[in-house]
């Protein structure tokens, strides 16, 4: 028998496969779209067709309710935190960049939520920043990665909010900013927007769907703060912690 851990995102749901001894056997993402309910069942059909599923299946996020499967519904937060302190078993600060927020927690030694922050104020920060300035310019976000390390110097983007940087950035390009130079820029934009949040004072662990598809960040993460880390398809950690905390 399997279980199913199920992270259903306001962009993205992602869902893992586990097997009896707690390892993640596969993946599964689909974009959420407006329902929740389809989309968790074409994660669940999926991993169904070649194995025997055993039910609840134990879910997180933002539809984590929004399933027709029997389910047990989980935080996100204590979710992440489970899964992060399963893999590093240590005290260490993580920053979460989703589609819609960002999201900072600090786990003590005994793998315990001592602090927990979330940037829902403002887009800057997070996936749809990305998203909506590719728009603009007519690039895809997954060529954003290749594009910024072409650059030469970091460009200072001022605006904290989406609009007003998509006008500064449009008029950069106006007196000439190459577009590596203003894509590095805005990478190091959304990193500051997420250290705001709070003092890194631990050892770092990057997670979310923006980090495993736009690495350039986690590189920048890396050159600020020595001590820090992003694991393989890290967006899947919620997910998984769910069947960690119902074991």
């Amino acid at each position: 028998m399997y279980r199913i851990g199920l992270d259903l995102g306001s962009s993205y749901t992602k869902g893992v496969l586990v097997n009896s001894k707690n390892e993640i056997i596969d993946y599964q993402l689909v974009k959420t779209g407006f329902d929740f309910k389809k989309a968790s069942k074409k994660i669940i059909d999926k991993f169904s067709k070649n194995h025997k599923i055993s039910y609840p299946v134990f879910t997180c996020g933002y539809g984590r309710e929004q399933t027709e499967i029997p389910f047990i519904a989980n935080s996100e937060i204590i979710a992440l935190a489970k899964a992060v302190y399963n893999k590093y078993k240590k005290k260490c600060s993580v920053i979460d960049i989703g589609g819609q927020d960002t999201k900072f927690i600090k786990i003590n030694k005994l793998g315990q939520i001592d602090k927990f922050k979330m940037n829902r104020k403002c887009a800057a920060g997070t996936g749809s920043f990305i998203e909506e300035i590719a728009f603009r310019l007519d690039v895809t976000a997954l060529e954003f990665s290749n594009i910024g390390k072409e650059a030469t110097e970091k460009i200072k983007i001022n605006s904290y909010c989406t609009v007003f940087a998509v006008s500064e950035i449009i008029g950069r390009i106006k007196q000439g900013t190459s577009l590596p130079n203003l894509i590095l820029g805005i990478y190091h934009s959304i990193i500051d927007r997420c250290i705001e949040l709070s003092p890194i004072e631990d050892y770092l662990i990057i997670t979310g769907g923006i980090p495993d598809n736009h690495p350039i960040i986690i590189d920048i993460f890396k050159e600020k703060f020595v001590n820090s880390d992003s694991p393989e398809k890290s967006q899947f950690l919620a997910a998984y912690g769910c069947v960690l905390l119902n074991i």
